[in-house]
Order: C-alpha cells, then structure tokens, then sequence
C-alpha cells in the first residue's frame, strides 16, 4: 500500500500506481502498461485480443496501443522506468504489431481498385524507439491500403543514410514518425533536413496524440511546414491517400 502511494504522488514512482494498484476499472491504454511493466505478455495479448473483436486494426493502434507508449515515454524520460522493463514493453508491441500484418480490418472491403501504380511512402522515426514502433505501425496501415512502403529501423542508421533512401524516387510521400513528450524538436529537424535537399517532396509529420491546434503547431517547422501534420494514424492515412491520390480538378464551365 505505501509503495501505490508513493507512485500516486512522487512523479518519479508513477508508474508504480499503474503496475501495483488495484483501481476496478482501468482503460485499455492503461491496462496493456500495467500488465507490460509486469512483464505479463500472454495477458496483454489477451486485453488486446478482446479489444480488436470487430473493431479497425487503426483504432487499436491509435486509442491503445500510442496512449500505452505515451504512458511509457513520459515515465522514460522521468527516469522512472528501468532499462529491463522498458526493453521488453518495446519488444512486446513490436511482436504485437508483426502479429497484425495479416489482420482482416472490418473496413477491408473499401479499399480502393487497383489503378495506376501509387507512390510509395516512407516512414521515418524522428527519433527514437518509439518514434520506429508508431512508424511500423503506419506503414502496415498504409501498406493494408495498397501503398509500397518502408519503414526504417533507428538501430545503425544516421539522417544521412535515411535521406539516402529518400533519393530513390522523388515522387515518395514521407511520413515522419514521432511521439510525445518530446516530438516537435527532433520532427521539424528531419523536416528541415528533407525540405532542404527536396523542397517539393510531399511530406506528411504525425505527432501522435498532440492535442493542440495542428496549424498552429505548422508554424514552429518555420520555413520547413510539412504539407500536413497529422495526430493520429487515421489521419495519417487519411492525408497521405489524398497526396498520393489527388483528386482531378474539374474542368471550367464554357460559357
């Protein structure tokens, strides 16, 4: 009892509330932490398995599983997780994401006919492990939708090598991945890096989570504005198929 305490009201043992306390009703986010901080994989599989029945795999990822990685984020960057747990939550919703890659979402069927070949899309993490997790996750939605994607791992790459990979083609979309508490500083340096050796590449920023006014947040990439900034996955698909697939301007009225 004195430990939950403790974790209620010293913000550096808050995660010591989630993983010890005894609340009945607990939302998903918080419940996958919980049972991830107790390194308990088969039982937050099993939260996640109930969740998914005859919902979208996007509203998983975006009402669970990035609330359960902001929950942790906040908690890293207090120092008030230990490398062993933090390792392991990564890995857990890293298998989770791989197991999903052949998910039937409910809304399978509005995917659009094949018709000219679609760019393909890029995504990036602007930072750090769980900037390279929300941006596998995006690229598997995309890829679900039809596109080619790529998403690129942290581990051994530089901004270098992966603006390397960007070169390929010039009609790529770029989706930057990243994830609060701190996401605007390392987002709008990739965004400048981008912007300043291809000025006309389209490119999509998703700050998942953010809750503020999106073009407001425009504003602090300065100079370098992505053509959209998303917070939520949704969206971000959303966004990318209407740059990848621009709808056709009508033609003017002849008198």
């Amino acid at each position: 009892v004195c430990v939950v305490v403790l974790g209620r009201y010293v913000p550096h043992l808050s995660f010591l509330q989630i993983l010890l306390g005894d609340e009945q009703v607990l939302a998903s986010e918080a419940q996958i932490y919980q049972r991830l901080l107790a390194m308990d994989q088969l039982e937050a599989h099993g939260i996640v398995d109930e969740y998914l029945k005859g919902k979208p795999l996007v509203e998983l990822y975006d009402l669970v599983l990035i609330p359960a990685l902001s929950l942790a984020e906040q908690d890293r960057h207090k120092g008030a997780i230990d490398a062993v747990r933090e390792e392991f939550l990564f890995l857990s919703i890293n298998e989770m994401i791989s197991e999903f890659s052949e998910y039937q979402t409910p809304d399978a069927a509005t995917m659009p006919d094949a018709g000219e070949p679609l760019p393909r899309v890029l995504c990036l993490p602007a930072h750090d492990r769980a900037d390279e997790i929300t941006a596998a996750m995006l690229a598997q939605l995309l890829e679900k939708r039809g596109f080619a994607t790529m998403s690129f791992p942290l581990a051994g790459a530089s901004a270098n090598e992966l603006l390397a990979a960007v070169d390929a083609g010039r009609s790529d979309v770029v989706c930057i991945s990243s994830l609060p508490p701190y996401a605007f500083a390392p987002a709008r340096a990739m965004c400048k890096q981008i912007r300043e050796r291809f000025p006309k590449l389209k490119m999509v920023v998703g700050v998942w989570g953010f809750s503020g006014d999106t073009e407001k947040a425009k504003v602090r990439f300065e100079r370098t504005q992505p053509d959209r900034l998303c917070t939520t996955l949704a969206d971000a698909v959303t966004q990318v198929e209407e740059l990848a697939r621009p709808k056709p301007q009508a033609a003017p009225l002849v008198a």
